[in-house]
C-alpha cells in the first residue's frame, strides 16, 4: 500500500472520527493529527487548511454511505412511487442511524442541519438538493400533482425529511424517551417502515382537492391566517 495514501486515509478518518464527535468548530487540527498520529504538518501538506479536510471526509463518508445504500436502493424508473418512496426513506433513515463507517456520512450531515458551516451551500448543491429533488418528484408522482402545485409539494418532502431527521438531530431526546443508546438493525426497519406508512397516509389525503385544485388543508391554513392576522 501506498504510504502517502494511508497516511490521508488515517487522517481523513481521525477528522471524521472528531467531527462527529465534537462538530467542525469546535475541532482542532491537533486534536486530529494527535488521533491519525501524524505530525501537525501533514494536515496542511495533504489538505491545505481544516475547510478543506472537512469537503475531503464529507466526501469520503458519502463515498462510502452511498455506494451502500444508494438514494434509490437499486429500484427502477417504472416501479410505483409508492416502492420509491418507501426505498428513498429506507435508504435515509439507514444511513443515518447505522452504526459503522457507512453511518459517518448521515451524522457529519446531521450536524450540519443544527450547526450549518461555511460548507452548506455546497453540499446543498451536491447532496441535498439532489435529494430533495428526487423525493418531491416521487411525492407528485404519488399524488398526481402538477408543477404549479411545487409549494405544497415541497412542504410535504420537507415534512417527509423532517421525519427521517428527527431520530438523529434529536438522538438525545429520543434515547433518553425510548431508553437506548442506539437502535438495532430490526429496529431502523421498523422505523422507517413507520415514517413510510405514515407519509404514504398522509400523502393519499393531504391532497384531497375542491375547488380550482387548491388542496382543502391549504384553504384551511390560508383562512387561518387571515383570521389571526
Amino acid at each position: 500500500m501506498d504510504t502517502s495514501v494511508s497516511r490521508k486515509e488515517a487522517i481523513i478518518r481521525a477528522a471524521g472520527e472528531i467531527f462527529i464527535e465534537n462538530g467542525y468548530r469546535m475541532t482542532t487540527i491537533r486534536q486530529i493529527c494527535a488521533r491519525a498520529g501524524v505530525n501537525v504538518a501533514a494536515v496542511n501538506y495533504y489538505f491545505v487548511d481544516k475547510k478543506n479536510l472537512y469537503m475531503e471526509v464529507l466526501r469520503y463518508y458519502k463515498g462510502i454511505a452511498f455506494k451502500k445504500y444508494p438514494p434509490d436502493m437499486g429500484i427502477k424508473k417504472s416501479d410505483p412511487p409508492q416502492q420509491k418512496l418507501k426505498s428513498f426513506i429506507r435508504s435515509f433513515i439507514t444511513r443515518t442511524l447505522e452504526e459503522g463507517p457507512s453511518a459517518g456520512f448521515g451524522k457529519l450531515m446531521a450536524r450540519e442541519f443544527v450547526e450549518p458551516t461555511d460548507v452548506l451551500d455546497e453540499l446543498i448543491n451536491d447532496v441535498i438538493g439532489p435529494s430533495f429533488l428526487m423525493l418531491t418528484e416521487i411525492v407528485r408522482e404519488i399524488c398526481g400533482r402538477r408543477e404549479a402545485e411545487d409549494d405544497a409539494v415541497n412542504l410535504c418532502a420537507m415534512s417527509i425529511l423532517g421525519q427521517c431527521l428527527y431520530f438523529r438531530t434529536s438522538s438525545r431526546i429520543v434515547n433518553q424517551m425510548l431508553k437506548k443508546k442506539q437502535f438495532s438493525p430490526q429496529e431502523i426497519n421498523d422505523l422507517a417502515q413507520h415514517v413510510y406508512q405514515f407519509s404514504l397516509f398522509a400523502l393519499k389525503n393531504y391532497f384531497k382537492t375542491s375547488g380550482k385544485g387548491k388542496t382543502s388543508m391549504m384553504k384551511t391554513v390560508k383562512k387561518e391566517q387571515v383570521r389571526l392576522s
